[in-house]
């Protein structure tokens, strides 16, 4: 059976279109359970019904014109419950409906069930039988994991017809994300090469033969010389009989079989892509065919071949393209690299497929203030390519093809967006206080976009989290020590007098570097933060040492401990910095320059170092919270993986409690603390924060003026008062609601037009 479900699963995804893909579904499922019908249900949440999309066994007449009520008979049955439903008698149920339009008279025996793909019921699969029986345990099990295995292949086929509409058709397609870094863009889709397979390419014309030809070509030219050094370099240690692999692949290749095959498909006008699309299913469906094992072994060797000369066709295609003037850079998965690509006066948005919104990724789109949208959902990212895209990263929603009406809707908001960003910057030069008169001190979250924050020294009270591995990851290896205090240097005299607070080096989770790769099942549970560098204290003595060099004569460095979960830590890395400092008072001496000891601080993130503040108060100068991977731990949510992203919700009571609990331990200690996570820098976070007791708020430039101008309109004690209700809210969503409200009521809606689901 599992050959079965693979062969069945990979049919119906290199499929063109919806209809295809479900009419083959249907007929392999109803032969490989040996039944009479077999039928797919696709639910159409605009009418709030299921339309039968696909069917062997029913009326043909009634495929895409019956419908049935998300309430309606055994079908709506299956979705209400979202589980299998499994009768030897369907008619006798008192939940069967006869419809005459759709002729299942004759059926008896009924199994259902549900389509699933992320929390969204997408339709219904039905198997029946004019025999009278239960289908067995086996049977149930296999159209359940057919189901499973199948949710994300159907939405994928959906997603791909979708795309496929005309532009000039005025059909809007919408796809739903995660909103990361706020904004709204308008612009033209420009896809970074993604990890490519046959499913991402779309059939498409082309009258340009000659053209596609001499790609074609080019590609198969460019896939004989990579064989070539492949052979060429395993040679000395592999037999003659392994590579004789290589002399296949090239016979492959051969005009008179693959190229011929293409030939034939671009003569028919397919682009090259396309052409070679056709070839290589045909040929991997034929290998597959075959009873002989060895043989059918072989399509794994032409899918390989394929996709080989794919990605020499695909990176021959985009090396003469041009990044658009207004750029919504589309990737499988974003990374600082991508962007630092795209010229910044072009780059208007960013979509992401994988990742969530709180890795680090998405938190240097939100320094950079480009808006940008992770997780949605698993397509084709090639069918994006070129297209026309609204990208509200508000709402989390991705507008393809988009309407005049709708074009014009969005720019009217952006023009708001602007005005309000306007209105925000006209007060940078005031300070931040209260309308009670509370001095809020907000800091700079830096060192992810090296090359503007020199512009930033205007708007802040300081630094209160420089993450210094940004430099670590643009290197190929270790920077020396000099390096690192030519950059800490640098950094220091920008803001001063202001502080700065260095975090020591943190790699690990999502923050690699690609000269010392660490490879763990579980990256941000495993080895990362002060636990790498306390391995390595050669690494950490040479960092400690050039930023306490740095700060000589300047005076206004702190120094911050990431990660930290054991007070062992805590005086391991104390014990290093001494160790620091007196090997500096002997090594290096400067008859200008004093070397002074910094306050050091250590960062409130793992959910242990909450309950050891008492502690580690007597050893530390301050604290700091990074909500973010506090936020991860305390509701186990990876904020890297997109598919449960939904659950990293940083106003959940239990975060807000934990984080009340922090200020007023760190009052009761007077250990002086702040917050640099995410949290601070949205308007709702930083209202709740100044009402905990939070008096320094650190966060990316991008929301530092927003931020001021909205603690100015406020008083403190309105915002306890909106905190204790917070507080005793059960669920993330009444905390939100209890915002909105707040907001509203004291005159700040504005902050919220952008929050609507909806245009």
């Amino acid at each position: 059976m599992l050959a079965t479900l693979r062969t069945i699963a990979e049919v119906v995804s290199q499929q063109d279109n919806l209809e295809t893909a479900l009419s083959r579904f249907v007929m392999m499922v109803k032969e490989a359970m040996h039944t009479e019908c077999c039928s797919v249900y696709f639910a159409d949440y605009s009418q709030d019904n299921f339309v039968l999309m696909a069917s062997d066994g029913l009326n043909p007449d009634a495929v895409g014109q019956f419908r049935v009520g998300f309430t309606e008979g055994l079908v709506g049955l299956v979705a209400q419950r979202e589980e299998p439903i499994n009768i030897a008698h369907a008619q006798s149920h008192p939940r069967f409906k006869l419809h005459a339009e759709v002729h299942e008279e004759g059926y008896n025996a009924f199994l259902s069930v549900p389509v699933v793909h992320q929390r969204k019921v997408l339709g219904v699969i039905v198997v029946q039988q004019r025999e009278e029986r239960v289908f067995s345990h086996d049977e149930e099990s296999f159209l359940i994991t057919l189901s499973a295995q199948l949710a994300s292949q159907l939405a994928q086929v959906e997603l791909q017809s979708v795309l496929k509409q005309d532009a000039s058709s005025h059909k809007t397609s919408v796809l739903k994300g995660v909103a990361s870094a706020p904004g709204i863009a308008l612009g033209e889709a420009f896809v970074v090469i993604p990890k490519l397979d046959f499913a991402s390419i779309e059939s498409q014309q082309c009258e340009q033969i000659h053209q596609q030809r001499q790609l074609f070509q080019q590609a198969v030219a460019a896939t004989r010389q990579e064989f070539h050094v492949l052979k060429n370099t395993l040679s000395d240690s592999l037999p003659k009989e392994a590579l004789a692999v290589f002399e296949v692949y090239q016979q492959l290749l051969d005009a008179r079989s693959l190229g011929q095959r293409v030939e034939q498909q671009l003569e028919q006008g397919w682009n090259a892509k396309s052409a070679l699309k056709h070839v290589i299913t045909e040929l991997v469906t034929q290998f597959e065919a075959m009873s002989d094992p060895y043989i059918r072994e072989r399509a794994v060797d032409v899918r390989d071949l394929g996709l080989r000369v794919l990605h020499h066709l695909v990176s021959t295609e985009s090396m003469v393209k041009s990044y658009p003037d207004n750029t919504i850079l589309i990737a499988n998965e974003l990374t600082p690299a991508m962007l630092a690509e795209v010229p910044k006066n072009k780059l208007k948005g960013v979509i992401s497929v994988h990742g969530s919104a709180n890795s680090h990724a998405s938190i240097l789109t939100r320094a950079m203030g480009i808006p940008a949208i992770w997780g949605i959902e698993d397509i084709p990212l090639l069918q994006f390519d070129g297209k026309d895209m609204i990208l509200d990263a508000y709402a989390g929603r991705v507008y393809i093809s988009p309407s005049d009406v709708l074009r014009n809707e969005y720019s009217a908001l952006k023009l708001k967006e602007g005005q309000l960003h306007d209105k925000f910057e006209a007060e940078h030069h005031l300070s931040s206080v209260t309308a009670d008169g509370e001095r809020i001190s907000l800091l700079l979250n830096a060192g992810l976009d090296l090359s503007t924050e020199h512009l930033s020294a205007k708007y802040c009270d300081g630094v209160g989290l420089y993450r210094t591995e940004a430099w670590f990851m643009q290197r190929g290896q270790f920077p020396s020590q000099a390096e690192q205090e030519s950059w800490y240097r640098d950094v220091l005299a920008r803001y001063h007098p202001e502080p700065v607070i260095m975090r020591t080096l943190d790699i690990g989770g999502d923050k690699v570097l690609d000269y010392f790769n660490i490879n763990e099942d579980n990256p941000f549970l495993g080895w990362r933060g002060i636990r790498v560098t306390l391995d390595h204290p050669e690494l950490f003595l040479d960092q400690l040492k050039a930023m306490l060099k740095a700060n000589a004569g300047l005076g206004n460095l702190r120094i911050m401990l990431p990660m930290v979960s054991h007070t062992e830590e805590v005086d391991e890395a104390l014990g290093l910095l001494e160790q620091a400092y007196f090997e500096l008072q002997e090594e290096w001496a400067d008859q200008f320059y004093t070397i002074d000891k910094p306050d050091i601080g250590v960062m409130l993130e793992v959910p242990s170092s909450i309950f050891l503040l008492p502690e580690w108060a007597e050893k530390v100068d301050f604290c700091s919270v990074g909500s973010n991977d506090l936020t991860q731990y305390l509701l186990a949510v990876d904020r890297a993986n997109a598919q449960v992203a939904e659950l990293f919700e940083p106003y959940h009571p239990s975060v807000l409690r934990v984080l009340k609990k922090i200020a007023d331990d760190c009052q009761q200690l007077e250990l002086p603390f702040s917050l640099c996570g995410e949290l601070g820098g949205e308007p709702e976070g930083a209202i709740l924060l100044v009402a905990m007791g939070f008096r320094r708020l650190s966060m990316n430039i991008s929301s530092l003026n927003k931020i001021k101008w909205t603690l100015r309109r406020l008083a403190v004690k309105d915002m306890e008062a909106l905190l204790t209700q917070c507080l005793m809210a059960s669920s993330a969503k009444q905390v939100h609601r209890l915002l909105r409200e707040f907001l509203i009521a004291h005159g700040l809606s504005e902050l919220l037009y952008t929050k609507s689901d909806t245009v």
